[in-house]
């Protein structure tokens, strides 16, 4: 389990700080660290890996927090949200080539399996209830009001389908309705899953 979660770390930690090392190189320090910020894929890998992270630490600096199986699941469907809005809707938008592809593919294509997996696995699940899905909807719908409020601002809108300048509020907020949907059944799919699945050992 260890070994598993500190490659799990690594991969998390790695394209994390690459990623926050070429978006800061190319558009500078403080521009550069508010459109990295603005991206929910960031905010959900960078969970993923204080979630790898948190087990390996030493008992007394452990963060409880993300010890909590509801909190591991939170993430988990946060993770896989991500991975599958990006690949049916993002993916074709981007033309990335060199170390900006790879950073990408390890965002969207290796940390997501790598902590569903982990959560699958490891994570007790026998205290997870349908009741907690609303309070796993908190973090996109505080992420989407920032991000519409960010771009009501500056005219920035990290995705296209939150681009209230282009397609209105009423559109960006049925999108965002959408969004919370999706949320919520990929929350109620780890709940179902997690009945089926083995106990961790």
């Amino acid at each position: 389990m260890n070994l598993y979660r500190v490659a799990g770390a690594s991969s998390g930690w790695s394209a994390l700080l690459t990623q926050y090392w070429l978006t800061t190189s190319h558009a500078g320090l403080l521009p550069g660290s508010i459109t990295y910020f603005g991206f929910f894929t960031i905010w959900g890998n960078l969970l993923v890996a204080l979630a790898f992270t948190a087990p390996l630490l030493p008992a007394a600096a452990r963060p409880a927090f993300f010890l909590r199986p509801g909190v591991r699941t939170a993430i988990g469907v946060y993770i896989l949200v991500i991975a599958v809005v990006y690949y049916f809707l993002l993916r074709k938008l981007y033309h990335l080539t060199g170390l900006d592809w790879l950073v990408n593919f390890q965002l969207h294509d290796i940390n997501p399996p790598l902590y569903v997996l982990d959560w699958a696995l490891f994570v007790p699940k026998g205290a997870l209830r349908f009741r907690q899905i609303p309070y796993w909807l908190i973090c996109p719908l505080v992420y989407a009001a920032y991000t519409l409020l960010h771009g009501a601002l500056s005219g920035y809108y990290p995705y296209p389908f939150l681009d209230a300048a282009t397609l209105g509020y009423p559109r960006a907020c049925l999108n965002i309705a959408g969004l919370a949907l999706l949320f919520a059944g990929t929350g109620a799919g780890f709940l179902a899953a997690g009945r089926y699945l083995p106990k961790p050992g």
